[in-house]
């Protein structure tokens, strides 16, 4: 048995492709989908929707908890009331498309066993692999100097956001340096969109993420759980998800301007809640 928790706000339609194609995967599963208190009614509209079909249960949380939160929910839910193996936790805006992904993570589990299982995610629109996100977590003074940062930009946002488009309009950055994506990669930080956990993290962990976050950051602050308590990250390009990417997030900011100023915001906010774990 194999469950997924896909988490909704607003993007209905990505949803559904999402859930069409988790219910076209071979084997044994379950999918819950989390409605992060949608404003729009798509998740009454989900409810009504999947109703009939044992394989999909909706949750309707009453408040937007985020991304850490409505995670929990779905990730509680399969693991107090499914005899769940593996539990995928998927962006809505994640295709699966290849049917025998839950036999593949099987045989990557049989074969070098972890705790948490990244797939390669590759961006169709951009052609990027996006994991590993990193192949190694913050150490506590970087993460101090990054903050910083953030605190710095946030306090002139306005200004610094001009000079940074300026700088790419008269400097544009260089090419970003391709991941080394083709090969597995043990303990690196597993980018947020699609994670994988394994029995040996089920059996271990009541809740998915950290739930003093909101939105972003995530992944750090998980890796850096995860090797606290002695499980193994692993990324794995045995199996692929394609990302569509923001589909939710640019639905709720129509304003690039508001929306770049929350992303710092709540990132700045995740990495305290970092720094708090880091401190004696």
């Amino acid at each position: 048995m194999i469950g997924f928790v896909v988490l909704h706000y607003l993007a209905e339609e990505m949803t559904v492709q999402c859930t069409e194609a988790l219910m076209g995967l071979s084997g044994d599963k379950h999918i819950v989908l989390v409605d992060n208190a949608s404003p729009n009614g798509s998740g009454a509209r989900l409810a009504a929707r999947y109703k009939d079909n044992p394989t999909v249960s909706v949750l309707q949380s009453q408040r937007n908890g985020g991304f850490a939160r409505g995670n929990n929910m779905g990730y509680t839910l399969l693991r107090g009331h499914f005899s769940c193996d593996f539990i995928v936790v998927l962006n809505n805006d994640v295709l699966i498309q290849d049917k025998d992904f839950p036999a593949k993570v099987q045989a990557i589990y049989e074969k070098t066993p972890f705790a948490v299982l990244g797939p390669d995610i590759l961006n169709p629109n951009t052609g990027e692999h996006q994991n590993p996100g990193h192949l190694k977590g913050f150490t506590r003074e970087k993460l101090e100097e990054r903050i910083g940062k953030y605190q710095h930009n946030l306090q002139h946002f306005g200004w610094n956001r001009l000079k940074w488009r300026l700088k790419q309009r008269f400097r544009p950055a260089p090419p970003r340096t391709p991941k080394p994506w083709q090969t597995p990669v043990e303990d690196a930080v597993l980018h947020g969109a699609c994670f994988v956990f394994s029995p040996d993290f089920i059996s271990k962990r009541p809740l998915c993420f950290n739930p003093d976050t909101f939105l972003y950051f995530e992944e750090e602050i998980l890796h850096y759980e995860c090797q606290q308590d002695g499980l193994k990250l692993r990324y794995d390009p045995a199996i692929q998800v394609l990302h569509l990417e923001d589909v939710a997030t640019n639905q709720a900011y129509r304003s690039s301007l508001r929306k770049e100023k929350m992303i710092q915001q709540e990132t700045l906010r995740s990495m305290q809640v970092l720094l708090n774990l880091m401190t004696p």
